[in-house]
């Protein structure tokens, strides 16, 4: 009996489409703007997952990884520590994601840095063979254009429904980035998402006090690559994974999804331009507040020790992310996903960055206090906006005296609609960097990325640099 050929089991449909799209991208289709965006997002990740690499998530996960006695043939970023490409996208993916520093995509609330780069650094190191700067950066937006659109099909339902958008999203992500990677073709391409979606995890519990939020993103980096190896050696994923009515990545994960988001300008309309990146050490959803509570403070010139009580306007979605009261747990995270913490600390000390959230802060007296004094509610107004301005806010901060001051904002700083400047970037990532990295090193990180698209053998030097601790 003669087998069935591979147009035998074609299912058309939006997995298929934007697989075949992903499959022929070149480097060549690839606007200059999005070559940019690509280093920029690069960079991004580098800076925020060194900075992460010290903490106590991340070294647990590095114990890990060591007792499995991997082949040591890609690097860990801020440290020096090699395991096998799937070990160190582990530790590197919960590394950038490890302090909530990293860049995102605000409609699909997801993180997609920290499972694309390290993803496609590990596997460029050299155990897949020799990869230049150009197919890193087209792997890099084959990533982030597969992932942000996939996400957008489900958000923000499938967050209603208690899953990280981290876990999910990001495991599609790093597919498509390794996937474009290893060249594999449209029906290849179809098994590396199918099985990406058989992988993709994580729930949104882990934010009220748990080190596993971290986790997911290193695992979504780790599981796309075994998703697209697999892919290329034969193994067949599920061929129409988005849009199957029963066991499908929407149909599952989301009560109400919106498939058209996988494949509407495909191509034209560039979703990675509408990735954004942080200015703040906390979910993205408390920063548009963040930005309102500066404001204010710089424009009034208040004293957090003044302010009687806060109000702040919102949606349903920032609401339930974060807007519930801040209690001490211990965990880091507790308090860099509670808005009414992240409001107190900015209105103190006029900033919400890494310092605002050391362990000593966390039970602090006087910001436990004033986090006490916010109150979260939904504005049916704000919560009725099209899904961009999901995050929108109005802040009202009243004083001890009576008097008040009100402010609103509707894209938080880092918004592609509010977008950080190329120069604020890199002094994001040289001071992250700068923290834990040689000076020489961090300008030889710059200068690599700078230079990505015209280098011949880029992994290999950033990966010595990574590892120049101080």
């Amino acid at each position: 009996m003669n087998a069935p050929s591979k147009s035998a089991f074609v299912v058309p449909g939006p997995t298929r489409d934007i697989s075949d799209f992903a499959a022929n991208l070149q480097y060549s289709d690839i606007p200059e703007d999005l070559i940019l965006n690509a280093k920029q997002c690069i960079r991004d990740s580098i800076g925020c997952g060194v900075f992460g690499a010290e903490t106590p998530w991340v070294q647990a996960v590095v114990r890990t990884v060591g007792l499995l006695g991997q082949a040591q043939t890609a690097s860990a970023w801020g440290m020096k520590v090699k395991a096998d490409p799937l070990g160190a996208a582990f530790i590197n993916g919960t590394a950038a994601q490890g302090y909530e520093l990293d860049d995102c995509h605000d409609q699909s609330m997801s993180h997609y840095g920290a499972g694309v780069v390290p993803a496609v650094l590990a596997c460029t190191e050299g155990a897949f063979g020799a990869f230049n700067g150009k197919d890193i950066i087209r792997a890099t937006v084959a990533g982030y254009e597969l992932g942000t659109r996939i996400g957008n099909t489900v958000s923000p339902s499938a967050f209603h429904r208690g899953f990280h958008p981290c876990g999910l999203t990001s495991t599609f992500a790093s597919a498509a980035t390794i996937a474009k990677l290893l060249d594999l073709d449209t029906d290849q391409y179809v098994s590396a998402l199918g099985l990406a979606g058989s992988q993709a995890a994580g729930l949104m519990a882990a934010q009220f006090g748990a080190m596993a939020k971290r986790f997911h993103s290193g695992k979504a980096a780790q599981n796309g690559i075994i998703a697209a190896l697999c892919a290329r050696e034969g193994l067949t994923g599920v061929r129409d994974v988005l849009e199957a009515p029963y066991g499908g990545f929407c149909s599952t994960y989301s009560s109400e999804y919106d498939l058209s988001f996988a494949t509407n300008g495909l191509g034209t309309d560039w979703e990675m331009r509408r990735n954004g990146f942080k200015r703040y050490s906390s979910l993205a959803s408390s920063q548009t507040s963040v930005d309102a509570l500066r404001a204010i403070r710089e424009k009034a010139g208040i004293r957090g020790e003044d302010v009687a009580k806060v109000r702040i306007g919102t949606t349903e979605m920032v609401y339930v992310h974060c807007g519930w009261p801040y209690v001490p747990n211990g965990e880091t995270i507790g308090a860099q996903m509670n808005l009414p913490y992240t409001g107190a600390v900015t209105l103190l000390f006029g900033n919400a960055f890494i310092d605002e959230y050391s362990d000593d802060k966390l039970v602090d007296p006087t910001i436990i206090d004033l986090a006490n004094r916010f109150e979260i509610y939904v504005d049916p107004e704000l919560d009725a906006r099209e899904k961009h301005q999901m995050r929108a806010v109005r802040v009202t901060v009243t004083m001890k005296d009576g008097t008040e001051h009100f402010h609103e904002q509707t894209y938080r700083s880092g918004h592609w609609r509010n977008p950080m400047s190329e120069d604020v970037l890199k002094a994001k990532f040289r001071d992250l960097a700068g923290r834990v990295l040689t000076a020489d090193a961090v300008n030889e990180i710059d200068r690599i990325i700078d230079n990505l698209e015209n280098e011949e053998a880029p992994s290999a030097a950033l990966a010595k640099a990574l590892q120049q601790v101080r």
